[in-house]
């Protein structure tokens, strides 16, 4: 079974239920493949599928939700009776083996790339590590799922996400890939207006590719950004990058 929430929620290779009548069945397998191998309760279900107002017979429909699910995971098994949803005495929990879920290889793959770039293998690193970035289709679950824990989880994976990419960006310029990564960078500074990092990094590439004058126009844009949705400066690192580039430290061959 493989299961991609980097992105639509797909199962099997196929999209998930994403018809309108169906979408509570997509938000129980967000919040099982969330809390991957635990038990998830009843009630706890029924908080996340309907928040503090669930119907009169909430529990009665999860059970239909469950059974839903169960029917649609094992069309895509190789095994037609048999299904990864358990049930416990306590509630339910969904048996997701290894790399069979999306977000966990990604994970893997961004620990291994981080480990290269400990050891200084920053080719292999950046290989590695842009093949992390490179499993991600879009936003996590499509963006549409209304739950507290399937946000929560988002979040966390959003930032290992962010955490990715700037690791990514910084082996790209160790091995002297600037040019080739200036696009990508000035889309990520675009994106994340408020990530110093990819300003910095992206500064540092114009300024690898000869083009100084667009690096100075990217602190001017970071620091725009900074004040007016922060009301706070540039950080040292970027400050000190930019008097570095207006007095001359560094050429455009740094």
């Amino acid at each position: 079974m493989k299961y991609e929430i980097l992105g639509q929620l797909a199962v099997g290779g196929r999209p998930g239920v994403s018809a309108p009548r169906a979408r509570k069945v997509e938000t129980l397998l967000a919040v099982l493949l969330a809390k991957r191998n635990q038990v998830v309760t009843t009630e706890q279900l029924i908080g996340e599928l309907w928040g503090e107002h669930p119907p009169a017979r909430a529990s009665a429909a999860l059970y239909v939700y469950v059974s839903q699910l169960r029917k649609l995971l094992r069309g895509t098994g190789d095994d037609a009776d048999d299904s990864p949803v358990v049930t416990s005495p306590r509630g339910y929990s969904l048996h997701v083996g290894l790399d069979e879920l999306d977000a966990d290889r990604f994970t893997r793959l961004y620990q291994h790339g981080r480990t290269l770039y400990r050891d200084r293998g920053y080719k292999e690193a950046a290989a590695v590590l842009r093949e992390a970035a490179n499993l991600w289709r879009g936003e996590l679950f499509g963006g549409f799922i209304d739950s507290p824990d399937v946000q929560a989880y988002a979040a966390l994976l959003e930032e290992s996400r962010l955490e990715c990419l700037e690791l990514l960006m910084e082996t790209e310029l160790l091995i002297g890939r600037h040019r080739e990564v200036v696009g990508q960078l000035s889309a990520l500074a675009k994106e994340h207006t408020l990530r110093e990092t990819f300003y910095e990094f992206l500064m540092t590439a114009l300024l690898r590719s000869n083009r100084r004058a667009e690096a100075l126009e990217t602190f001017a844009s970071a620091r725009h950004h900074l004040v007016q949705q922060l009301g706070i400066e540039p950080g040292s690192s970027l400050r000190k990058l930019h008097h570095s580039i207006l007095v001359g430290e560094l050429s455009d061959a740094v």
